[in-house]
């Protein structure tokens, strides 16, 4: 019986641990741009909203793509956001749109990059 249980936790275990071994980072800082940061990435099929956070003392100008790779590297999807202003110490929700594939293809990404 004990050896039952402890073979039966075991392969539960491994179910566990396998199943999370891949995820998207829907949040992080934003290279090229000090400071700030996005968080709250929810997709449609044609579009995209993401809240850029500005925590400095200087109000900025932000847009640019958002391109998501999967993990051999490839583009599968692209998404613009429309060039505009972020007060200082706030957050601004930008809506994007795709200009290469979808918010399905995007929510398969495992990594995100960023142009300007």
């Amino acid at each position: 019986m004990k050896k039952g249980f402890s073979f039966a936790a075991m392969i539960l275990a491994v179910l566990v641990f396998a199943g999370t071994s891949e995820a998207l980072i829907r949040d992080g800082s934003i290279r090229g741009k000090n400071g700030l940061s996005f968080s709250a990435v929810s997709y449609t099929f044609r579009g995209l909203s993401v809240t850029i956070r500005n925590p400095s003392k200087y109000n900025v100008n932000f847009g640019g793509t958002m391109v998501f790779l999967d993990r051999s590297y490839r583009v599968i999807a692209k998404a613009e956001l429309l060039t505009a202003k972020i007060k200082r110490r706030s957050s601004r929700r930008y809506h994007g749109f795709f200009s290469y594939g979808t918010g399905e293809e995007a929510k398969r990404a495992r990594y995100l990059e960023w142009e300007f």
